[in-house]
């Protein structure tokens, strides 16, 4: 049988989709589940292959039903999937290079002010150990987010970020999210990641960053209130005690 051009692109594309989807589920019982039903599907086609009618439609009718099957068990994942696909890369950086669409010189200019700011108040924040969640939305629909909030529409500044994080601050409790240039909402309420395998040092806002970054395409920076370090929650994963640099430079990376 003759390998063609469109075989190898068949192939790399589901490798891809099943890497994600490893991705997603990595870690949950999900995962578990998803391997319980590979292996209902495998055991129907060996007894499918062997000519045991009676077990084969038996496990034929988990196998007829399992999209529905799917949907139901996996609708959280399923959720991210599709926001991860719509969201994270159709509505942002892969529709620019597309297009070949570049900021301007401006643009540029201002937007490492603005990461500057970021970072300047996060490494002020981690020194003096004040506990901290700022969203970065790079496409997402956060709109149920805000309205959990307090809207601000204030422009970034390290100077804002210190103050409403500030422990006698009415806001500092929740998180802030940054969209585009502006502090959007502050004092925001977020979804706890209930998922199995996070460590127990974690806090509140650590599993917060984790819910929400598993739900939508945003990304996570964390102080906490503890030890200081500065973490990042990014597709329901977490990065913990990153420097500023690293912050600076991931930044850079997804505001672009």
């Amino acid at each position: 049988m003759d390998v063609t051009l469109w075989d190898l692109v068949d192939i790399l594309v589901v490798g891809y989709l099943l890497f994600q989807i490893y991705k997603l589920l990595k870690g949950s019982l999900g995962f578990n589940i998803f391997l319980g039903l590979v292996f209902v599907y495998i055991l129907w086609w060996l007894v499918s292959a062997l000519g045991m009618p009676l077990l084969s439609s038996i496990l034929g009718q988990f196998v007829s039903v399992g999209m529905i099957a799917l949907l139901i068990l996996f609708q959280p994942e399923v959720r991210r999937f599709l926001l991860f696909l719509g969201q994270g890369y159709l509505q942002g950086q892969f529709i620019e290079r597309l297009l070949g669409k570049k900021p301007g010189a401006h643009e540029d200019t201002q937007l490492e002010l603005i990461i500057r700011e970021i970072t300047r108040a996060t490494e002020e924040m981690a020194q003096e150990k004040t506990g901290a969640l700022i969203l970065i939305n790079t496409g997402a629909s956060l709109d149920g987010y805000y309205s959990s909030g307090v809207m601000l529409g204030a422009k970034i500044s390290s100077q804002l970020l210190l103050s409403i994080f500030n422990k006698y601050s009415p806001l500092h409790d929740g998180a802030t999210i940054i969209s585009g240039q502006e502090v959007i909402a502050a004092s925001c309420v977020l979804p706890v990641s209930d998922r199995p395998g996070i460590p127990q040092s974690l806090g509140l806002r650590h599993r917060a960053a984790i819910g929400i970054t598993e739900e939508t395409p945003v990304l996570a920076f964390i102080v906490s209130e503890e030890t200081g370090h500065i973490s990042y929650a990014r597709q329901g994963n977490i990065q913990r005690n990153i420097s500023a640099d690293d912050m600076h430079k991931l930044l850079r990376k997804v505001m672009r």
